[in-house]
C-alpha cells in the first residue's frame, strides 16, 4: 500500500476520518447489559463501529454565523422578503443536519442551531429596524414533526392556492441508525414557491435594481461560478453588498439598473439611492 495514500488509524484511540465523518470503536468495560433478555451479562457496546461529527466541525459551521464570540446579522440577506430570509436560514441547517443525522453526537448540532437562530432573528431586526424581541412575537408559532410539537418561527406566505407557511426549526435532532435509510441530498430544495427560477422571474417582474431600488433600466447581472466570486473577494474585509448578497444565497444572478451593472463591472464605487 501507498504511504501517502494510506492512513491507518488506531480505531479505539482514534478517529478515522471519511466522508466528513468521524469514525471509530465502541470500548467500554463500564457497559454492561443483559444479552438477548438472559441473565448473561456483556460488555454491550465494545467493538461496535461509531460515527460522529468530527471535533470543531460544530464550531466551524458556527463561524459564519458570527463576529469574535457573538452571533450577527447577515447583511446579505437583508435585501429579500421575510420568508426567504427564514427559508434560506431551514435549507441550511436542514441540510446539515439531514448530513449527519447517523452521528451518535448528533445533539451537538443544536449549538449551531442556536447560533443560527440568533443570526437570523438579528437578521429579522436588521431589515425591519426592530428589534429581535419584536421579531420572536411577530414570527412565533408551533409546529407538529412526527408527533412532537415544536416551538418555531413561521412566515405566510399568500399564493394562488392559499396561506402557505415558510418555518424555521421544527428540525427533529433523532439519531437514524445507519442502513436504515439513505441521505437526501435534496431534502430542503423543493420550495416551488422559493425556487431560484420562480425568484428570478418575480425579481425581473418587480423591475427594482436589488442595489439602489431604482426602476430605470433593469436587467440581470450574470456570474460563471460563485466559486470564482468567492475567490476573488477571498481576505477583503469588506465586500461590496452585491457580493455578499449573491454569495449569501448561493445566486449566480442580481437584478440591477444599467447604472449599477456598469459600476459592477468597472469595478466603481455604486451608486446610493439618492444619487
Amino acid at each position: 500500500m501507498s504511504a501517502s495514500k494510506t492512513l491507518i488509524t488506531h480505531a479505539r484511540t482514534e478517529h478515522a476520518r471519511f466522508l466528513g465523518y468521524d469514525i471509530s470503536v465502541y470500548h467500554a468495560d463500564h457497559k454492561i447489559s443483559p444479552r438477548n433478555g438472559t441473565l448473561i451479562k456483556t460488555r454491550s457496546i465494545n467493538g461496535c463501529i461509531r460515527l460522529g461529527i468530527p471535533y470543531g466541525k460544530v464550531d466551524e459551521l458556527a463561524r459564519r454565523y458570527m463576529r469574535g464570540e457573538k452571533p450577527i446579522h447577515e447583511a446579505g440577506l437583508l435585501a429579500f422578503s421575510d420568508a426567504q430570509i427564514i427559508d434560506v436560514y431551514q435549507q441550511r441547517f436542514r441540510g446539515v443536519a439531514e448530513y449527519y443525522k447517523f452521528a451518535t453526537d448528533l445533539n451537538a448540532l443544536r449549538k449551531l442551531k442556536y447560533v443560527m437562530e440568533v443570526s437570523l432573528t438579528k437578521t429579522l431586526a436588521n431589515k425591519f429596524k426592530s428589534t429581535v424581541a419584536r421579531m420572536y412575537q411577530k414570527y412565533a408559532g408551533r409546529r407538529t414533526v412526527e408527533g412532537f410539537t415544536y416551538k418555531v418561527l413561521v412566515a405566510e406566505v399568500p399564493t394562488k392556492n392559499g396561506t402557505r407557511h415558510i418555518y424555521w426549526g421544527g428540525i427533529p435532532m433523532k439519531v437514524v441508525k445507519p442502513g436504515t435509510e439513505t441521505l437526501d441530498d435534496n431534502n430542503g430544495r423543493r420550495n416551488v414557491a422559493l425556487s431560484s427560477r420562480t425568484d428570478l422571474v418575480q425579481r425581473l417582474q418587480a423591475n427594482e435594481c436589488e442595489i439602489c431600488g431604482s426602476h430605470e433600466n433593469c436587467e440581470v447581472h450574470h456570474i460563471r461560478k460563485l466559486a470564482d466570486l468567492k475567490n476573488r473577494w477571498r481576505g477583503r474585509k469588506e465586500k461590496p453588498a452585491w457580493v455578499l448578497r449573491m454569495i449569501a444565497l448561493q445566486r449566480k444572478t442580481l437584478v440591477v439598473c444599467a447604472k449599477c451593472h456598469d459600476a459592477i463591472h468597472v469595478g466603481k464605487s455604486l451608486p446610493h439611492p439618492s444619487t
